[in-house]
């Protein structure tokens, strides 16, 4: 294709062709914009997916294999190119010079930098860079800084303040030139813009890493995104108002022109309070719920995205301050958020967004660095930065009552750099701007020490900060452990609606007699859906008043029941809106939190209806709470149902069976029995199983044989109560007896583990469904099963380790 000629009033202007001509025209593909500007992104995509599946397993986020792979893609893989042709001459004493690296770093930009393709690749990036921004900041919910009140505000602030002062003290250090160059640094102002990429901590790449890192829905997580987000809104609105300040003073404007300067800055809040908001709002409340938003609003609000970068690069802003302030207004969660997200996120995010670290990595030279001691020095000095904020932010966490390892995670956890830092390097840096802060050499200790900060950071937080770290936890959490008049406290964890009523009917069972209190804690597991940040919402304050705007059906049905309970039960309601993989966060954080001493699981026996996906994060998450719960465990196997009842029936009735074979978890599972059995609306059957053969009569055995001769005794005189034994020698004897017990029972309970597991495992791994169940609770919750009406409970005992 011929080259595109334009006429002006200066003469011809000759752009480059977009397309080749073919190879079988002996035309160079590459040597044209659009198959260049392809290669960049297939280059720089495959390259940083490749780096990130070796980094993976040393819990490395993403930003940092794109950082590696924009760099490497740079002038750095000529350099490491020449320095392996050079190693091998001398190794293998090949004949011939070695390749000049000028010429072979010449050549590598000459194909994959050309300047006529440049153009479209900083373009390209920076369109990137707005929308994904854009898409950040639409899953983030603004009122989630004031989650933690002074603490957050504070702690953000020091992370700003303390590192900014001992930058500035520091700036003397470094050797200036006619009072305006800083020798092998940049401008005299280079150091402040340092100063300040170091101590901001950018919300979107905060809350990024943490997903990454699956801490998002932790404590200290939320405080971090809390933190991060008055940080990021704080900073950004004082340099826009301080950038303004100095060009209005700059070009000595008086004050009616200053003001008409910032006319545009508020002409463009006001277009987005009044104008785009409501507009979003009206969208989503004309979608009806559980329905699709119209694909022309989509269209719309990332044509608004784009609209508003420009108005904000018109009105002496940001680029991306317009995108930004357009998505933290965006409704974040279901409907439109979510829409955004799932339709518009793939291309901006997968696509575009790389190509910002390829254009950063582009202007990374090593051999740049000529002044070696000045280039330690400036690392260093951001070093020093990082390590005072980190200081900064420890010292008022400490004031808070966060442990000192804690603190120090939260210090490091706002030291997560990424496009944030690496966007306003570049800025300082543009080889293209005539007023560009940053020299060469500058720019590459810039980009190293953030790149390095974030791996050390991730590295450290990812090794040392266990959320749900149990050591601390006091006391046996434990339903066999209780004190008879102690209260009893349970977490009942629900996904939908099905397992509704069957926690109702358990629960009041759980009730036992009225001489023990209890307390219920109601756990909705919501699944994260267009928020970059999760959160955890208790309905009711410590004074009792219950906060019903994010309380849904399932709750209500709890509150109903407490206040049917007359004081007898009391009803904590609590949200959890999590990532599915992490919800399990969500409920030890809880059972730590509030002392807990059982928490139950909802299992559902098939994976059928609509609700698939559903069952199937429920079924997901019982092995990490299995493992890391510190308390005991109970998995409640039931039926899908549809629809659930209101509240417990007045002729309530209610008929358990507990399966007894030994050992911890069959122990727990007949405590809980016999406090349910203390219920006067509950029938309770024992079915004791016994080895055919004699059971070596250990310390294990000892402990069952006090705990079932309690049992009899504590019900001796209950008519409500029947206990039974019976030998058997094998699964199949077991199954059996069970199969001839199974009807009229509501809830069936069994340990986890047995005693004598290994006569009843025997020849049963080849066809387990479900081994988090145990081999009992499997059998039970197998389709050898599937006609029966009771559910089963599988419960296993809390061990303090």
């Amino acid at each position: 294709m011929a080259d595109v000629h334009i006429f002006g009033d200066e003469g011809c202007k000759q752009l480059p062709a977009l397309f080749s001509n073919g190879v079988f025209y002996q035309d160079n593909p590459v040597g044209h914009v659009f198959p260049l500007f392809l290669l960049q992104i297939v280059l720089i995509v495959f390259t940083s997916h490749a780096i990130h599946l070796v980094l993976r397993p040393l819990k490395q986020p993403r930003v940092v294999s794109y950082m590696i792979g924009g760099i490497l893609l740079g002038p750095t893989f000529p350099y490491l190119l020449t320095r392996a042709f050079t190693l091998s001459h001398y190794i293998f004493a090949l004949g011939g010079a070695a390749p000049n690296y000028e010429d072979v770093k010449a050549g590598y930009l000459d194909v994959v930098f050309r300047d006529e393709g440049v153009s479209l690749l900083r373009t390209v990036a920076y369109l990137g860079l707005d929308l994904h921004f854009f898409m950040i900041c639409v899953k983030t919910n603004p009122r989630q800084m004031l989650q933690f009140g002074k603490k957050a505000f504070v702690i953000a602030v020091s992370a700003v303040v303390v590192p900014l002062f001992i930058l500035s003290q520091m700036k003397s250090l470094f050797k200036v030139q006619r009072g305006i160059v800083i020798e092998g640094i940049g401008s005299r102002l280079a150091l402040d813009y340092i100063s300040m990429a170091v101590s901001m901590t950018t919300f979107p790449v905060v809350a990024d890493i943490l997903s990454e890192l699956r801490l998002l829905n932790t404590e200290l997580g939320r405080l971090t995104i809390a933190a991060s987000m008055i940080n990021d809104i704080g900073t950004s609105a004082c340099l826009i108002i301080r950038a303004l300040v100095r060009k209005c003073l700059r070009m000595h404007l008086s004050f009616l022109e200053a003001a008409q300067k910032m006319t545009g800055y508020i002409f463009l809040i006001v277009l987005l309070v009044f104008v785009f908001d409501p507009w979003a709002r009206l969208i989503v409340s004309r979608t009806p719920k559980g329905g699709r938003v119209w694909e022309g609003h989509i269209l719309m609000i990332m044509l608004a995205a784009c609209a508003m970068g420009a108005f904000s690069d018109a009105f002496l802003l940001s680029h991306w301050e317009g995108p930004v302030y357009m998505g933290l207004l965006m409704p974040d969660g279901p409907p439109l958020g979510t829409a955004l997200l799932d339709r518009a996120n793939f291309v901006p995010t997968e696509l575009l967004l790389p190509l910002i670290f390829l254009n950063a990595g582009r202007w990374i030279d090593f051999t740049m660095i000529n002044h070696p001691t000045v280039f330690v020095g400036l690392v260093l000095y951001m070093f020093a930065g990082y390590a005072a904020k980190v200081l900064a932010v420890m010292v008022p966490a400490i004031y808070w009552n966060i442990s000192v390892r804690n603190a120090a995670m939260l210090g490091l956890m706002l030291n997560f750099n990424g496009l944030g830092q690496i966007a306003s390097y570049m800025t300082y840096a543009d080889q293209y701007s005539e007023k560009a802060l940053l020299l060469p050499q500058a720019y590459v200790a810039a980009i190293l020490s953030c790149m390095t900060m974030t791996v050390i950071s991730s590295t450290l937080v990812a090794i040392f900060y266990d959320p749900l770290n149990a050591r601390h936890v006091m006391g046996c959490r434990t339903v066999q452990h209780l004190e008879p008049q102690a209260e009893f406290r349970l977490v009942a964890s629900l996904l939908d609606e099905e397992p509704v009523a069957l926690l109702l009917d358990l629960v009041e069972a759980s009730r036992g007699d009225e001489q023990s209190p209890m307390c219920v804690y109601v756990l909705h597991l919501t699944e994260i859906m267009g928020r970059a940040s999760s959160s955890l919402i208790a309905h009711k304050n410590k004074k009792g008043s219950i906060d019903a705007r994010q309380m849904d059906r399932l709750h209500s049905v709890f509150i109903n029941y407490e206040q049917l309970k007359e004081g007898m039960v009391v009803v904590q309601p609590f949200t959890a809106i999590s990532p599915y993989k992490t919800m399990h966060h969500d409920i030890c954080s809880l059972v730590i939190e509030k002392n807990v001493h059982l928490v139950i699981v909802p299992f559902p026996r098939k994976e059928t209806g609509a609700n698939v996906e559903v069952h199937r994060a429920a079924r997901s998450i019982i092995p990490n709470v299995l493992s890391q719960a510190p308390c005991s465990v109970g998995i409640l196997v039931h039926h899908p149902i549809t629809g659930f009842g209101q509240t417990v029936p007045r002729q309530y009735r209610y008929h358990i069976k507990i399966l007894f074979w030994g050992g911890a978890d069959d122990r727990e599972a007949l405590s809980f029995g016999a406090r349910m059995a203390r219920h006067v609306a509950v029938t309770t059957v024992v079915l004791r199983f016994l080895p055919a053969v004699d059971r070596e009569m250990d310390e294990d055995f000892l402990q069952d044989e006090d705990l079932f001769n309690e049992f009899k005794t504590e019900h001796a005189g209950n008519k409500r109560v029947a206990v039974e034994e019976v030998a058997v020698s094998d699964v199949e004897e077991a199954v059996a007896v069970i199969k001839y017990f199974e009807k009229d029972y509501d809830l069936v309970i069994v340990g986890r583990r047995q005693a004598w597991n290994s006569l009843l495992s025997e020849g049963m791994d080849d066809w387990s469904e479900s081994p988090e169940l145990g081999v009992v609770g499997d059998i039970l919750a197998s389709s050898e099963f599937a006609n029966t009406s009771f559910s089963v409970l599988v419960v296993q005992q809390y061990v303090h380790k």
